[in-house]
């Protein structure tokens, strides 16, 4: 794998990556680094992890994606719409909130308008996944955070990392996990495998074969066309048989299971989509 074609068309176009790398048949076989690795936050690469965090939930039959959210936190709510928001809802963006607004606590989300009949409208809003989080502790009475401690972080060789919390006490379930290059391209050979590693299944392959299909379309768009495929359960379908962890200002794990390929990039950069692209124009190529 040459990763120079790459390097020379993200700097081309004056990206901000800071790295790469690419992980093929079970092994890396390339990385490139712009700056000194360390962990840094991922922002909504953190709802994937929470993604696996809650099939595990689910597996142990703690969970249901048909659970509604009011009974399982215990919020009386007089509109019917709130009232018919399930797990599956959440994981899928379909709650019905269409609002910039993003609350980190549940008071504040309990108190937004959800103005569409929820299941019927796709609209990417953290807020779904942090509710998800506060399910999945009301349950496990664990955190998101401290319960893949030992369960995924730990297992995959991954440093006990950082993850924010909400002012009320839940792991924020849409962003706020840190962690490095190494440790996405880690966790993405994991999801290649389908959530077994080194002979253990850690979640159901069921769960991952579920959560990383589209389960609902997307905003159509010309100028973005790996985000007009789907999305899953908190993860993202995309081009080419493929499907990813996004996050903010360029943060990817891209698998693409029928090369047995996974790349892991972390960036710095507003301007995130040609990232992207450029993995389609150089990296795909190669495998």
């Amino acid at each position: 794998m040459d990763l120079k074609p790459y390097v020379k068309g993200i700097e081309k176009q004056k990206l901000n990556v800071e790295g790469v790398i690419v992980y093929q048949h079970g092994r890396e076989i390339a990385r490139h680094r712009w700056i000194p690795e360390k962990p840094k936050h991922v922002w909504s690469v953190s709802k994937s992890f929470a993604s696996i965090a809650i099939g595990m939930a689910i597996d142990e039959g703690k969970l249901r994606l048909s659970d509604r959210l009011v009974q399982v936190l215990n919020r009386k709510k007089p509109e019917p719409r709130w009232n018919a928001i399930t797990l599956e809802h959440l994981l899928t963006m379909n709650m019905g909130h269409l609002g910039d607004k993003r609350p980190e606590n549940l008071d504040g989300l309990f108190s937004l308008e959800i103005s569409k009949d929820p299941g019927t409208y796709y609209f990417y809003d953290s807020g779904c996944s942090h509710l998800a989080s506060a399910m999945f502790t009301k349950v496990t009475g664990e955190k998101i955070r401290d319960y893949l401690l030992d369960r995924l972080f730990r297992p995959l060789g991954i440093p006990d990392p950082d993850w924010e919390e909400s002012a009320d006490g839940f792991t924020l379930g849409g962003y706020g996990l840190a962690v490095s290059t190494s440790s996405m391209a880690v966790f993405g050979q994991f999801l290649l495998q389908r959530g077994n590693w080194q002979g253990k299944q850690l979640v159901s392959a069921a769960w991952l074969d579920r959560a990383t299909r589209t389960q609902v379309q997307t905003m159509p768009s010309q100028d973005a066309p790996d985000y007009n495929i789907g999305y899953g359960y908190q993860f993202w379908t995309c081009r080419h048989g493929a499907y990813r962890c996004d996050g903010k200002d360029g943060q990817f794990i891209v698998v693409i299971p029928h090369l047995d390929a996974v790349v892991a990039i972390s960036s710095n950069d507003e301007n995130m989509k040609p990232i992207l692209w450029a993995v389609w124009d150089y990296i795909f190529p190669q495998l």
